[in-house]
């Protein structure tokens, strides 16, 4: 835009649920000439998550993935999923659907690269570790059914859950909603049909695949 360049800048707002907040680092234009400032909502909302996300010692992105540990699928327990795979393709489906209700651009979340069984998270491998490091998440590799395979379950610990719960108090309503149906829909899937379907609805994030994501 003519006469604007990015900046920060701190400003006061109102979180979902109208309560007073402090945010620092919002992205914003400011005209060279007149120093007026623009603000759009969408930085707003993402430097609001941020907020959250360092007040427990997070990366921002973070918040999505204790968000789908913590939602409960149904008659489900809450607090884990059972495969890798199931939380690479949960967070694939959390950050499409949030585009589908047009609030994506409020959404931080990780890059997602195409893979041979579909989209995957770029840093999660890392990002478990480190939160598993931090002891707020429990990762174990069991059997899968009666074969050789193995899967990795991934778990909230005590204290995971207790940051966790307290991210679900106050992220907005949408967010919650789209994470707590995406759970439901794929938690009981197995991988074929998460692959088949991943594929089939997203065909931009498809390579020549022949494996299933079995982690």
């Amino acid at each position: 835009m003519d006469g604007w360049i990015e900046t920060q800048i701190d400003m006061k707002a109102v979180d979902w649920k109208g309560k007073p907040i402090q945010l620092k680092d919002v992205k914003a234009l400011q005209h060279i000439k007149t120093g007026q400032v623009r603000v759009y909502p969408a930085d707003v909302a993402k430097a609001e998550i941020r907020m959250l996300a360092e007040k427990q010692g997070l990366e921002p992105r973070d918040v999505a993935t204790l968000l789908m540990l913590k939602a409960r699928p149904g008659v489900f327990p809450s607090g884990q999923v059972l495969f890798k795979y199931h939380l690479n393709k949960m967070l694939f489906y959390q950050w499409m659907e949030m585009e589908k209700n047009k609030i994506g651009e409020t959404f931080l979340h990780d890059d997602f690269e195409p893979k041979r069984y579909g989209p995957v998270p770029k840093h999660l491998w890392e990002d478990l570790k480190r939160l598993e490091e931090r002891e707020l998440v429990a990762t174990e590799l069991v059997p899968w059914d009666t074969g050789p395979k193995k899967r990795l379950n991934i778990e909230l610990t005590k204290a995971g859950k207790v940051i966790a719960s307290e991210l679900w108090r106050k992220v907005p309503n949408p967010l919650r909603e789209i994470t707590k149906k995406v759970k439901e829909d794929l938690f009981p899937l197995n991988p074929k049909t998460i692959r088949k379907a991943v594929h089939r609805d997203y065909p931009e994030f498809r390579k020549s695949y022949v494996e299933e994501d079995i982690e």
